[in-house]
């Protein structure tokens, strides 16, 4: 610094040492920066899904997750119940959404959440003079839409049905792949199925009403599968506790 001008100024060699420290100051905060952020802020995370778990719950959280961790990639693969088992167990996925359980002892199998099935009818003569609960018996002289195997809603329905002392043995008029098929094919008036409440409350089809069964209503679990352990503080553990807060958003609506 030259000391013998008014006012005080740097020397050539101190704007050297000047520039040369606020860029060492400046590479220093960025360092500090790396160690402070998460180590899988890149990460991705792979989940199958199968319906009424992804509209309720995983989806939504998945969203959420995404505006706070937009670095992190997720892919989200809907599917059935039965089809979620199988990416689980080749470990295609790191964690599935399923409602139905698995009979594998070894595997991380987490209830998140609660769903009602129902049973859909045609908004139309003669369900329109239905009751609200409707006699066991009277399932055995309908025509039903039917998912095809590895829904895991159907498969709740049926064995309900069986507990109940009806064999679940119908005249099935049609058979879909999808939940959303078979809410479009009962408001066409062909016949009636097996659906989730939650997903039919989220779908704008006037043309059908929802009907409970003798015997109060069909409740299941939907749960979180996955074959290894998440480890606490990973991407796919961070991401359920997104959906466990989810379902605490849905219990509390």
């Amino acid at each position: 610094m030259d000391r013998s001008s008014h006012p005080l100024v740097l020397t050539p060699a101190g704007a050297m040492i000047l520039e040369f420290a606020g860029r060492t100051l400046t590479d220093w905060n960025t360092l500090k920066q790396s160690f402070s952020s998460p180590p899988f802020i890149t990460s991705s995370i792979e989940i199958a899904s199968s319906t009424v778990p992804a509209k309720v719950l995983v989806l939504p959280a998945v969203a959420r997750f995404l505006r706070d961790y937009p670095s992190i990639s997720v892919h989200v693969s809907v599917m059935n119940s039965q089809k979620v088992i199988q990416a689980v167990q080749r470990e295609t996925v790191d964690v599935g959404f399923a409602g139905m359980k698995p009979d594998e002892p070894s595997w991380r199998i987490e209830v998140i959440g609660q769903d009602e099935v129902c049973l859909i009818v045609p908004d139309r003569l003669p369900y329109r003079k239905w009751p609200q609960n409707i006699p066991l018996h009277q399932l055995e002289k309908l025509a039903v839409v039917e998912r095809r195997e590895g829904s895991g809603t159907q498969l709740t329905a049926y064995n309900m049905l069986r507990e109940r002392g009806i064999a679940p043995r119908f005249h099935v008029v049609c058979e879909v792949d999808s939940h959303e098929e078979l809410i479009e094919a009962v408001a066409t008036g062909i016949g009636v199925g097996f659906a989730s409440r939650q997903v039919v409350a989220r779908t704008c089809q006037p043309q059908i009403k929802t009907v409970r069964l003798q015997g109060g209503p069909i409740v299941r679990d939907l749960y979180a599968l996955s074959k290894q352990l998440v480890k606490d503080g990973s991407p796919t553990a961070l991401l359920l506790s997104y959906v466990r807060m989810q379902n605490s958003v849905m219990d509390g609506m």
